[in-house]
Formats: C-alpha cells, sequence, structure tokens
C-alpha cells in the first residue's frame, strides 16, 4: 500500500512538473513600460481562460492597440457603465496597469484581449505578471476590452460591476 502511494506521489509529482514546464504557467509574462503604458506580454502557451488558438503578441501590436485605446475608448465607453463612483476609465487610463494575451478567433482574426486593473490594486503583487487577474466586482477599477489587430478596432468593453 505504501509502495504504491509512493509510486503515485512521484508519477502526479513528474506530470506537474513537465506539465508546468510546457505550458510556462509559471513563467513571467514579458514586462513592457512606457511612460504611457505598464503591460504584461503573455505569451502563446500561457495556460488560461484564453479562447481559440493563442499566439504571443508583439510590442508593436502592443503598441498599435494602445494608440487604438487613446484614440476609440471614450467612444465605446460612451455609457459609462458600472463608473458612476469609481473611475472613469478613459479619463484615467494611465492609472491601469494591462495585461495582453493574444488569440485568433474563429474568422480567423488576430485579437488582443487586453485586461485592466486599477495600478494601486491594495492586492496587486508582481503575481500580474504570472497569472491573469480576474476579479469579481470592484467597478471600473476591473475592465477588460478586445482589440482586432486586423481590422484596427476595439470592441467587447466588459467593465466589472459592484458587490
Amino acid at each position: 500500500m505504501k509502495r504504491t502511494l509512493t509510486v503515485l506521489i512521484i508519477i502526479l509529482l513528474t506530470t506537474f512538473k513537465s506539465f508546468g514546464q510546457s505550458d510556462t504557467i509559471f513563467k513571467k509574462a514579458d514586462h513592457y513600460k512606457t511612460k504611457n503604458f505598464d503591460v504584461a506580454i503573455f505569451p502563446a502557451n500561457y495556460f488560461g481562460l484564453i479562447p481559440g488558438k493563442r499566439f504571443t503578441p508583439t510590442k508593436q501590436e502592443i503598441d498599435k492597440a494602445e494608440i487604438e485605446l487613446q484614440n476609440s475608448l471614450k467612444i465605446i465607453n460612451k455609457q459609462l457603465v458600472n463608473q458612476s463612483s469609481t473611475p472613469v476609465i478613459h479619463k484615467k487610463l494611465k492609472k491601469y496597469k494591462r495585461q495582453y494575451f493574444g488569440y485568433i478567433d474563429k474568422n480567423g482574426n488576430r485579437i488582443l484581449l487586453i485586461n485592466c486593473f486599477w495600478s494601486k490594486d491594495k492586492d496587486d503583487t508582481e503575481r500580474w505578471l504570472t497569472d491573469q487577474k480576474m476579479v469579481d466586482d470592484g467597478g471600473s477599477y476591473y475592465w477588460n476590452v478586445k482589440f482586432n489587430i486586423d481590422k484596427n478596432e476595439l470592441f467587447d468593453l466588459y467593465i466589472n460591476g459592484y458587490a
């Protein structure tokens, strides 16, 4: 019985170790910081809840998305959903850290999922460089949007609600 349990533990540890290495579950994202933004660029083999076939966004693609955020976020945020007692996101864009994940949708479009959170988040640690930050509630301190690289278009703006 002890021997079977020991063998099972060794198999599980070996499997978990190889799983972590092949999917880089613990690997840091590429940290890309400028005077205008602070982002984490996650690799294609990041193990997370990202749909479709994945790709690693380039810094040039991030720059393109950041320009579109500056130019179009106010337009797609015109209803100011969940922003009555928390920041108006397009007015405070520089205050948000961002995580970028790339995937290809069912139509073959290259999409960037841009996950945003307030840079003064009390729970924020360097973990934002290794794990997708997911928070329930919190209003506009937490939001995400998608960017179609091929069409140069922001879409699917989602702003967290309140508890």
